[in-house]
């Protein structure tokens, strides 16, 4: 039921310092974090998630953690185990819930049930290992319960850490908050990613943590171009005759049969020479892959006269007459959705059947439109999957997130990094990290297809603009949300916990 998690993380602060890039951040954190540190007296933070891969959660914990032990805090990191798939199905729910979807009524029933069933028995786990004077940390609502029953049992400091949430009250999200609130009540401290997502019954007991990204993680440290151009080769990304070595575990790309082979096949997508838009997410249906594929198809069509001559968007106040740079690119423009497989993403019981809609969406399309949007599953190892998200997020002409809802947008914050150029809905965090028209683009309404191709038509429009918004994208994340800023504040908030 519960299993701790032994960690290697990629950084210390010793490496990090060593960069001139990162060597203030880190001095900062230290100093930030003394204080702190010396008023927990070694209470051990207990870290308790769902997964121990498989989404920004998981990935950005092995990197807190460590860095936390690095300024001197005892922390354990655990995992919550179960094969009641009903358990993750009903908090599946609860994700979509608070996000304005989801089926209110199925808050009842067999699935509540299973949940509090499996909660209690976890809590007893957790009962076993926690110290009386240590520190629960648990986050989203997987382990939401078992912390409460556990606090209910010992008493002990808790916080609950929410990675997800809207700024919109809706019917669904009132519901579940309401569902919620007595489990929430037992926490000392809550933890959101923004100001907008915290219920009103919560104001007087919540921290602001925004996500964070670890900049030397294989999925964000560093790449030349050649290592760039290697990484999409060995992982069947980019067709090359030079001698090259595929990785054991390929990119595959979804085939006209249904079947899924390595991604050169039919043939190369022309990721290093042709303008590619690119998003990254998983197989959910809130990132909105279904509204940026059929966005991207009526681009494409825009381009094809009608009877009298014109195009689409010819006379649109906003794009303006396009040039034939601006028309070439449209036509030369491919389209790649990423994911990774299902079966490595244990928490999320929708992903296969959201990859299996992508798929009938995408053999519905004509023949020539299928040749220019590309359908990806990621390679299973953790490690080649971060190194081909990187190189993807710095080879791409343009990094989309067109999430319907986004708690935060951890693969906006890792394409920022990067320098890439951002095209992102105007939602949740998405909108907190980019401003329109100074280091990205805002998608006003993610749900339109017509409103998506505007805008990619924009960002293609826009090329002498591309350098300044990548500038100040980088400038962003380096200010805001690097990792040392979000150690410090899970110390302060672990502190906030104890003296509550």
């Amino acid at each position: 039921m519960l299993r701790t998690i032994e960690i290697d993380p990629e950084g210390t602060s010793a490496a990090y310092a060593a960069d001139p890039v990162f060597r203030q951040a880190v001095a900062e954190m230290q100093a930030e974090t003394a204080d702190d540190v010396a008023s927990l007296k070694r209470r051990k933070i207990w870290m308790v998630n769902s997964t121990e891969s498989g989404g920004g959660v998981a990935e950005m914990m092995e990197t807190v953690v460590g860095l936390i032990r690095e300024v001197g805090a005892e922390v354990t990191w655990a995992v919550m185990e179960t094969d009641e798939s009903q358990f993750f199905e009903y908090t599946k729910n609860i994700h979509n819930l608070l996000h304005g979807a989801g089926d209110p009524d199925k808050l009842q029933g067999d699935a509540e049930a299973t949940y509090e069933a499996v909660s209690r028995r976890l809590a007893e786990t957790i009962i076993e290992h926690i110290g009386p004077n240590d520190i629960l940390c648990v986050h989203d609502p997987q382990p939401l319960a078992a912390g409460a029953y556990v606090v209910d049992e010992l008493g002990i400091p808790a916080v609950w850490r929410c990675h997800i949430g809207s700024e919109e009250d809706t019917p669904e999200s009132k519901a579940t908050w309401a569902h919620l609130r007595p489990w929430i009540e037992q926490y000392d401290r809550t933890v959101f990613s923004l100001p907008e997502y915290v219920p009103e019954f919560l104001t007087d007991r919540t921290d602001i943590i925004p996500p964070a990204i670890d900049p030397i993680s294989p999925k964000n440290r560093h790449m030349k171009p050649q290592e760039v151009a290697e990484v999409l080769a060995r992982s069947a990304l980019v067709d090359t005759d030079h001698p090259t070595t595929q990785f054991d575990q390929v990119a595959r790309r979804l085939q006209r049969d249904g079947t899924f082979a390595p991604a050169t096949e039919p043939e190369d997508i022309g990721l290093l020479f042709r303008p590619t838009f690119c998003e990254i997410s998983r197989w959910d249906r809130l990132k909105g892959f279904h509204e940026l594929l059929e966005g991207f198809a009526r681009l494409k069509e825009s381009i094809r006269p009608d009877a009298n001559g014109q195009t689409t968007f010819d006379s649109d106040s906003a794009t303006g007459h396009r040039g034939d740079a601006h028309r070439t690119r449209i036509a030369d423009a491919r389209l790649l959705l990423v994911g990774p497989d299902p079966a490595t993403v244990s928490d999320d019981p929708e992903g296969q059947e959201t990859l299996e809609d992508i798929k009938e969406t995408w053999q519905a399309l004509d023949d020539d439109l299928k040749e220019d949007v590309a359908v990806v599953v990621m390679p299973e190892d953790q490690v080649r999957s971060a190194l081909v998200i990187n190189a993807l997020q710095r080879s791409a002409t343009v990094v989309v997130q067109n999430s319907l809802r986004e708690g935060f947008g951890l693969t906006v914050t890792e394409a920022m990094w990067k320098r890439a150029v951002l095209a992102g809905s105007d939602t949740g965090g998405i909108r907190a990290q980019i401003t329109d028209g100074e280091n990205g683009v805002l998608i006003p309404d993610a749900s339109d297809p017509d409103s998506v191709a505007r805008t990619l038509d924009e960002v293609l429009g826009s090329k002498e603009q591309w350098d300044e918004w990548s500038l100040n994208a980088h400038r962003n994340v380096t200010d805001e949300y690097l990792v040392f800023r979000q150690v410090t504040r899970w110390i302060a908030t672990a502190r906030n916990a104890v003296e509550s």
